[in-house]
C-alpha cells in the first residue's frame, strides 16, 4: 500500500540519522515529509528540499541553550505556534502517519498528538530513554515525557536495552518495537592533510561536548595511569562545547596529562583528519542509548573503549573493543592501558538503512491497518 509519512524532527537534533532514514523508507516505497526547523546560517540540508517542511521556529531558529531564560521562552512559545501549524500540515499534505524522532516540549507535543492521532496513528522513536541524557536545557523539556509515551500509538528504541528500560518504565509489550540504529559514513578522503603519524597511541573522544559524555571522567582515569603509561599514550578531545570544561582542562593542565584540546565545531574535513589520526576511539558516558558519534565511526575499525550502555552494550565485544562500567574511572584507565597497540580490521557493521526502512515501512503498514477501536484509548483522567 502506498504511504504518506510526515516525520518530525523540530530542531534536526539528529539530522544525519534522518537524512539516512528517509533514504531507507523512500526505498521501501514510503513518501516522506519532513517537519523541521529551518537551517541555520552555514549549515548543510541533510535531508532532500523538497522533502522539507521547516514550520518550526520561523525567526527562532538558533539554538536557545545558550540565550538565557528569555530565549529559552521565546523558543517554546515558537514550539507551541509550531505544534498547531505541524496540526495543519499533518491534514493539508495529507499524512496516513506521522512519526515523531523527538519530543522536543512534551507539554505542547502531547496536545499536537492528541489532534494527530484524531487523522492517524502517531508513532515516536526514543532514542533516548532518558531525555536529553539528562541534559535538557529547560524543565519544560522532560515535564509530560511519560504522558507522551502513554498516548502515541507506538514506540520504537534502537536497543534491547532500551526496550528492556521502557518495559520497566510500564510501557506495553505489544507497543514497542526494536529497530536498530544503522551506520553512517564517515569519508575519509576528505581530509584536508592529515598530520605526521604521532608515535604515541592516540585515543580520541569527539562530537558535542556534553555533561553525559563524561569528559571528566576519562581526565580523572588519566590522573590514574602511571608516568610510563601516560608516556605512551596521547588523548585529543575534540568538539564543540555545551558545557563548562574549565575545571577540567585545569586539572588535566595541573596534572600534565596527555591531553590535546581541540574545541569547536568540527567540518568533515577535520573528522576525517581526526580518525585518521586515532588508533583508539572512547565513549566514557554516563547516560545514552544510541551514539550518532559511534554510529558514525565504528565502521572504521578502531578499538573502542565505552561505557556498558545501550548500544555499545549490545553490540562491542571483547574482539572489538573494552566496555567498563559508567563513571567508573578506575575501569576506565586500565582499559585504557590494557588497550594499547590493538587493533582489527574494518567491514560491514549493523544493519543497513534499506532494511531499517523496510521494517519501519512494516510497522507502518501495520499500524495503518489497524481499525480506530483497537488503537490505545486515552486516559479517562485526560478526557
Amino acid at each position: 500500500m502506498a504511504i504518506n509519512a510526515l516525520l518530525v524532527d523540530p530542531s534536526l537534533f539528529t539530522a544525519p540519522y534522518d537524512a539516512a532514514l528517509n533514504t531507507g523508507l523512500n526505498r521501501a516505497g514510503v513518501t516522506t515529509l519532513w517537519a523541521t526547523r529551518g537551517l541555520r546560517e552555514g549549515e548543510a540540508a541533510d535531508l532532500p528540499e523538497t522533502q522539507t517542511a521547516p514550520i518550526f521556529y520561523p525567526g527562532f531558529e538558533a539554538s536557545a541553550k545558550k540565550g538565557g531564560a528569555l530565549a529559552k521562552l521565546r523558543k517554546a512559545m515558537s514550539h507551541v505556534s509550531s505544534a498547531k501549524r505541524l496540526i495543519t500540515l499533518a491534514q493539508d499534505w495529507p499524512a496516513d502517519i506521522v512519526h515523531f524522532q523527538w519530543s522536543v516540549l512534551p507539554a505542547a507535543d502531547l496536545r499536537a498528538i492528541r489532534k494527530l492521532r484524531d487523522r492517524a496513528p502517531v508513532v515516536l522513536t526514543v532514542h533516548d530513554t532518558t531525555p536529553f541524557n539528562g541534559n535538557p536545557t529547560s524543565k519544560l523539556q522532560v515535564m509530560g515525557f511519560d504522558r507522551v509515551l502513554s498516548e502515541v500509538d507506538h514506540v520504537i528504541v534502537h536497543t534491547s536495552r532500551g526496550h528492556a528500560a521502557l518495559r520497566q518504565a510500564g510501557c506495553p509489550e505489544a507497543k514497542l518495537s526494536v529497530i536498530p540504529h544503522g551506520p553512517f559514513t564517515l569519508d575519509l578522503s576528505a581530509a584536508y592533510a592529515p598530520n605526521p603519524r604521532d608515535p604515541c597511541w592516540t585515543f580520541v573522544l569527539f562530537g558535542r561536548l556534553q555533561d553525559y559524555k563524561g569528559v571528566d571522567v576519562l581526565i580523572d582515569a588519566l590522573a590514574q595511569l602511571p608516568q610510563d603509561t601516560r608516556d605512551a599514550i596521547r588523548v585529543i578531545i575534540a568538539g564543540e562545547p555545551f558545557c563548562d570544561l574549565a575545571p577540567v582542562q585545569a586539572k588535566a593542565q595541573r596534572e600534565n596529562l596527555p591531553v590535546e584540546w581541540r574545541l569547536g565545531w568540527l567540518s568533515d574535513a577535520q573528522m576525517a583528519d581526526l580518525m585518521l589520526e586515532a588508533d583508539a576511539l572512547l565513549f566514557p558516558y554516563r547516560r545514552i542509548e544510541a551514539s550518532g558519534v559511534y554510529y558514525l565511526t565504528k565502521g572504521l575499525g578502531k578499538w573502542i573503549i565505552a561505557s556498558d550502555l545501550g548500544a555499545f552494550g549490545d553490540e562491542i565485544t571483547q574482539e572489538t573493543g573494552h566496555l567498563v562500567a559508567p563513571g567508573d574511572a578506575a575501569a576506565l584507565a586500565q582499559a585504557l592501558s590494557d588497550s594499547i597497540g590493538k587493533t582489527l580490521g574494518a567491514g560491514r557493521i549493523g544493519t543497513d538503512w534499506s532494511e531499517i526502512g523496510q521494517r519501519t515501512a512494516a510497522l507502518y503498514t501495520r499500524l495503518i491497518g489497524r481499525p480506530t477501536s483497537a488503537r490505545p484509548l486515552r486516559p479517562s483522567s485526560d478526557a
